[in-house]
């Protein structure tokens, strides 16, 4: 069963928004970001500087994928028979933004999946390690995310936050059951991209919370502090 999306990605994406934009018909040799074909999607390089917010999570998602091979699969899990969720697929080279949009998602085996050729990938000399992926599924107002496994699972989640200005993370922890399972904090200001992982195996299956407080540093101006909670899906089966 084919599902086509109608949605974006960038490199800076809104935690709890993915807007929608269109993308033309142009050189198919070219990396350019355009539509393409078999598979149906928009990809390519967008060569203008994104802008964004101060502070936003870029991915969730677990991938194992070493160096590309002709084509790379990624894999979303199905969430109570829901509709195909919102995805995002991004990586940044220097002032070169890669993305992949809209793609003609697959539902196989309670999950949806995506295989594309790796040509751009390659001709970008985009490293494995710099793509990010980000999905939700809409469940009326609620937003919940699931993980993006890109080629295989590494074992372990990775969240990804980017800011243009400098943060640090003085809360980090996930939450079930009103049960704090894990904790972290990054106490040091960055700028770019901030990393948490998490080894869920021996987590139960069910929904769980994010939870963080993070305080902001602009450019010449006060320090502004950001707490947000953001509901997503775990499976160990996944991670396996």
């Amino acid at each position: 069963m084919k599902y086509q999306l109608l949605l974006i990605s960038s490199l800076i994406l809104l935690s709890n928004q993915l807007p929608a934009q269109a993308c033309s018909e142009g050189n198919s040799n070219s990396t350019d970001y355009i539509r393409r074909t078999n598979p149906n999607r928009c990809e390519g390089i967008k060569r203008e500087q994104v802008s964004g917010n101060q502070l936003e999570l870029i991915s969730f998602a677990t991938r194992n994928i070493g160096s590309y091979g002709n084509s790379l699969t990624l894999t979303i899990p199905r969430l109570n028979n829901s509709d195909p969720p919102a995805l995002a697929v991004s990586a940044k080279t220097q002032q070169q933004y890669y993305s992949l949009d809209e793609p003609s998602l697959s539902l196989e085996d309670a999950r949806f999946t995506f295989t594309w050729d790796t040509n751009i990938l390659k001709k970008e000399n985009i490293p494995p390690n710099n793509l990010r992926a980000l999905a939700y599924f809409s469940f009326g107002s609620q937003e919940v995310y699931a993980p993006v496994i890109l080629g295989k699972t590494s074992g372990k989640y990775e969240f990804v936050f980017f800011t243009p200005s400098r943060a640090k993370f003085p809360v980090w922890e996930i939450i079930h059951n009103g049960t704090v399972v894990e904790k972290q904090k990054s106490p040091n200001l960055k700028s770019g991209e901030i990393t948490f992982n998490w080894n869920g195996q021996n987590a139960p299956a069910g929904r769980y919370q994010l939870h963080y407080i993070a305080d902001v540093n602009p450019p010449g101006e006060q320090t502004e502090r950001i707490e947000r909670w953001l509901d997503f899906e775990h499976n160990p089966n996944w991670l396996q």
